[in-house]
């Protein structure tokens, strides 16, 4: 399905090759939009959000199905010209795979980037129900870079509620916006629990050959981050802090930088 509304231009000026964000596992593209005015005026940053994060469709808990769709979307918004990707988490994954299918169909990816991606495996089990509340919650929370404290808070004062219970519960924290209600919540989790389980069903298969830089968190377990045996280009740097803190300050500044300089490298 081709819909054109899944690219969100983040800083399109520019006439250098133009970078696509793909979503993480919330489906939204806007955490990539403080990177893309770190990149400079001259690179074109457009983000890919995901199907129902808007409320728009069903959810799509497959992940070769998001990444075929994106590719599709790309060609149809980019006829011509080449490509350049960056995904964080989740978005890594659905990167590099939009990478293989973007260079089998004959296009050119100058440069992808993963930012703190950990490898899929199929055999992996998916979490119970409460852990990808739990994470989700987590997500949500350092979006709005609320303390960890509030989500520790939350867990403590509801160790065996549902999901719904856990959103009403962080909405009276006050530390979410008061456009973020649970009712929202609830609609965002949708998208994010049909991610988990679209990246639990999903191992890469087939080797990538292109350049990839992947930017990994200081913190972050090495153990779920081997890149190499599918990624042959692969160019590892490490960014201090965990997988939401290295979107902050000084730490934002050298992942910046870094993405910067491999994308100018590959022009």
């Amino acid at each position: 399905m081709i819909d054109l509304q899944r690219i969100v231009p983040l800083n399109p000026g520019g006439i250098a090759t133009p970078l696509f964000c793909v979503h993480g596992g919330s489906g939204s593209a806007y955490s990539y939009l403080e990177l893309a005015w770190q990149l400079g005026a001259d690179r074109p940053v457009y983000g890919i959000e995901a199907p129902g994060f808007d409320g728009d469709r069903e959810p799509v808990r497959s992940l070769p199905a998001l990444s075929a769709e994106y590719v599709d979307t790309l060609r149809e918004f980019r006829p011509s010209g080449d490509f350049s990707l960056l995904g964080w988490s989740l978005g890594g994954v659905i990167a590099l795979d939009m990478a293989r299918r973007l260079t089998a169909a004959g296009a050119r990816v100058r440069q992808v980037v993963l930012v703190d991606a950990s490898v899929p495996k199929a055999a992996a089990q998916l979490p119970p129900e409460k852990e990808i509340a739990r994470r989700f919650l987590l997500d949500t929370l350092a979006t709005v870079e609320a303390s960890p404290a509030v989500l520790n808070r939350v867990l403590a004062g509801h160790p065996t509620a549902g999901a719904e219970e856990l959103f009403a519960a962080a909405e009276k924290t006050g530390a979410l916006p008061a456009e973020l209600d649970a009712d929202l919540m609830a609609k965002r989790y949708a998208v994010f629990k049909a991610h988990v389980e679209a990246s639990y069903g999903f191992e890469v298969a087939e080797p990538y050959d292109g350049p990839v830089l992947h930017l990994v968190a200081s913190e972050s377990p090495a153990r779920y981050t081997h890149w190499a045996k599918v990624a042959t280009n692969l160019t590892e740097q490490t960014v201090p802090g965990d997988h939401y803190s290295m979107w902050t300050g000084n730490s934002l500044l050298r992942l910046a930088g870094l993405a910067r300089a491999a994308l100018a490298a590959a022009e």
